[in-house]
């Protein structure tokens, strides 16, 4: 039995995410789908521009036969940590067999190259690597030019792990190998827009459509299903969420912090703390005070992202185990009717305990050893992001908070 697993976003699902899971499809032709995907915040430090459940129908339309959540501790942290959750999740399932990830490069050759320094570590890396960031890179900028470094002879290629989609590409090679997991990785050259471009093109990026709903603009480059979809959320009062929706919550609570209780969070020192306390001062929007801490060290994503730590108060050590031991549980958003049969294979062999229904979460611990106090953490930051998440919708009558619990599975 062949099961394709894909981790996703579909921020929203659009042509080039449709390009490559049938591309992934005929790659590997498999008896089955599983897709990770994020909940309702994503890695770019922003909240999904509608929720975990639209999106979950999204890609069940799209052919993904069951959706797992990547648990919110792994979806807002960084490229590294990101893939280490999705792919432990993989794992997690015990009947992945394959995994398919896009990239601009194409070329998993030196992406298994760059994947292995990272993981072992040479000492003239290391050296490199601390060089760089002595010279104020941040640290993405210093590991790219410490990898140089490494392989003069490539220069070019390697030019292209600054990226999105190689960096990512690269990080769960490097999860797949440090887990020494079973699961063989295939790679598709991304077609269309890179992820962070905002321009409109046949095949536009996630963020130009995003760009377009903002702006009220004709959304292009999106299948009909995602467009239903869309719609329906949107005149429901359930989107579209931005960034900026963010902002008069985190400045009434960064407001009530001190630089001591800041440090507590996971992802601050003294340097970003007192930049972000002094910035809120005068700010007017999350734009402006993204301008005032940003620097060179403290690229926007990264700021975003610890916004996203102070509104959802991530302590440290929670992350500090929670990166440590990986995912406790896996909670299905929805699944197919094919994906029905999966669930049920699923049931017998996967690592970690599957969670259908929250009502019996303890009781679904019971069948797989695990950390109970870390799950229960977890599933906690899973609840309350949800919960703040619905906070922000327009329509008063959706913001009820246990949406999570309310909600049913997505089944198509």
């Amino acid at each position: 039995m062949k099961v394709l697993g894909v981790v996703v976003e579909y921020n929203p699902f659009h042509e080039g995410h449709k390009y490559h899971l049938n591309s992934s499809i005929k790659l590997v032709d498999p008896d089955f789908i599983v897709a990770v995907m994020s909940g309702n915040f994503v890695q770019r430090g922003e909240p999904a521009i509608v929720d975990k459940f639209a999106r979950t129908e999204m890609a069940l339309k799209a052919g993904i036969d069951v959706v797992i959540e990547l648990p919110t501790v792994y979806a807002i942290q960084d490229a590294s940590a990101f893939a280490m959750g999705a792919i432990r999740t993989l794992n997690g399932t015990n009947v992945v067999t394959d995994m398919v990830f896009g990239s601009e490069s194409g070329d998993i050759e030196i992406l298994e190259k760059v994947a292995a320094v990272i993981v072992d570590e040479p000492e003239s890396y290391k050296t490199c690597l601390k060089r760089h960031l002595k010279m104020g890179l941040s640290f993405p900028n210093a590991r790219r030019y410490a990898i140089f470094d490494q392989f003069p002879e490539n220069k070019m290629s390697l030019e292209q792990i600054k990226f999105s989609n190689n960096i990512l590409g690269v990080e769960y090679l490097a999860a797949l190998r440090r887990t020494r997991s079973r699961i063989k990785a295939h790679i598709i050259k991304r077609i269309g827009s890179s992820y962070n471009d905002e321009e409109i093109s046949t095949v536009p990026s996630a963020t130009a459509i995003r760009k377009l709903i903002k702006a009220k603009r004709e959304i292009v480059g999106i299948p009909q299903t995602t467009r239903c979809i869309l719609e329906s959320e949107f005149s429901a009062g359930r989107g579209p969420m931005f960034a900026e929706d963010l902002f008069d919550f985190f400045r009434l609570k960064l407001a009530m912090f001190g630089r001591e209780k800041l440090e507590e969070l996971y992802g601050f020192n003294e340097g970003i703390s007192k930049r972000m306390l002094n910035a809120i001062e005068g700010s007017n929007s999350m734009e402006s005070f993204l301008h005032k801490v940003k620097t060179k060290r403290f690229t926007f994503t990264r700021i975003k992202r610890r916004v996203l730590y102070i509104v959802l108060n991530l302590k440290r050590e929670f992350v500090k185990e929670s990166n440590e031991f990986g995912p406790q549980y896996l909670r299905v958003l929805g699944f197919t009717q094919r994906g029905r049969k999966l669930l049920r294979i699923m049931s017998d062999h996967a690592l970690k305990p599957i969670v259908t229904n929250l009502s019996n979460f303890d009781k679904t611990l019971q069948k797989r050893n695990v950390n109970v106090w870390l799950a229960h953490q977890q599933l906690d930051l899973d609840t309350r992001s949800t919960d703040f998440y619905s906070l922000l919708f327009k329509n008063e009558e959706e913001k009820k908070t246990h949406r999570d619990f309310r909600r049913p599975l997505e089944i198509s």
